[in-house]
């Protein structure tokens, strides 16, 4: 399985205020290029705090595509669309979650959701597997998933990156700044040591109007 994920973040490296409203860094070439990178998933993946926050269909925009193509965008190649579904997958503490949205209406979406505590919700639910987000993968591809797109947040893709799980980060680079001491970014978590930290190798590098679009091979530990 191919496990990879996209942020737009700021220049400083956020994702979100330090009270974590809802922002959006990235311009409408950044927001159609979402739909490029889900079209190349089977299943896209997202933690509590994000499905909380906005219970949406996590699925590709045929008109965003084609949009972005006559804007001139350099990569918008996607397999055929017709037909197929996505699993819409969130992880989660056991938090209350909503149980109402979007995502339980679109019939292109196949929601599955993995919890630490029992959770009534209107779609399947497992519990968190002992090994954590290992079993979560394993799982995922029993079900036939061979590219998996990591949507957020900073926490969920720390977690994924220490434990050797994916394998390409996409970021959008924004010409906005944030700030904000404790304001979530790109990768959060407990962080890596000086000795533990990650090395990339960049596979490619986009500059379209005021956005940088990168796409980074992570090398593993060691």
């Amino acid at each position: 399985m191919k496990v990879f994920s996209n942020n737009a973040v700021s220049l400083d490296g956020r994702i979100a205020t330090v009270a974590y409203d809802h922002v959006e860094p990235g311009s409408r070439v950044d927001r159609a290029y979402m739909s490029v990178l889900r079209a190349r998933a089977d299943a896209v993946l997202v933690g509590g705090r994000t499905f909380r926050n906005w219970p949406l269909p996590l699925v590709p925009d045929p008109e965003d595509i084609q949009w972005l193509k006559e804007a001139g965008f350099p990569d918008t190649e996607v397999p055929d669309l017709e037909g197929r579904s996505w699993w819409n997958v969130v992880v989660s503490r056991g938090q209350k979650l909503p149980t109402e949205g979007r995502i339980f209406q679109d019939h292109r979406v196949r929601p599955l959701f993995f919890s630490g505590t029992a959770i009534e919700m209107p779609a399947e639910v497992l519990p968190m597997p002992e090994d954590g987000l290992t079993g979560v993968i394993a799982e995922l591809q029993r079900r036939g998933v061979q590219n998996l797109l990591i949507e957020g947040g900073g926490d969920l893709l720390f977690q994924l990156v220490e434990a050797e799980l994916v394998d390409e980060i996409n970021v959008t680079i924004c010409p906005r700044l944030i700030g904000g001491k404790g304001a979530p970014s790109l990768i959060d978590g407990v962080g890596f040591g000086a000795g533990k930290m990650r090395n990339l190798s960049i596979d490619a590098l986009i500059r379209f109007g005021d956005e940088l679009y990168g796409r980074y091979r992570v090398e593993r530990a060691g």
